[in-house]
């Protein structure tokens, strides 16, 4: 992706599995384990349709 593409997942407040998994920069089945494991936070809202707060993300780097 290219700095535009980051610019606009940095402003959005819901994110899919694919852009966070842009943003850590790992693949979209790391980010499904991460989520199974209680890692990440994420709302199922039915088939193929997992989001996840972007506050949420931003708190896993804070400590």
């Amino acid at each position: 992706m290219s700095k535009v593409d980051l610019k606009v997942l940095n402003e959005k407040e819901v994110l899919t599995v694919k852009e966070v998994a842009t943003l850590l920069n790992c693949s979209a089945r790391s980010v499904y384990r991460h989520i199974n494991n209680g890692t990440i936070k994420a709302v199922n809202l039915g088939h193929r349709l997992t989001r996840v707060k972007r506050s949420d993300i931003d708190d896993l780097f804070k400590e």
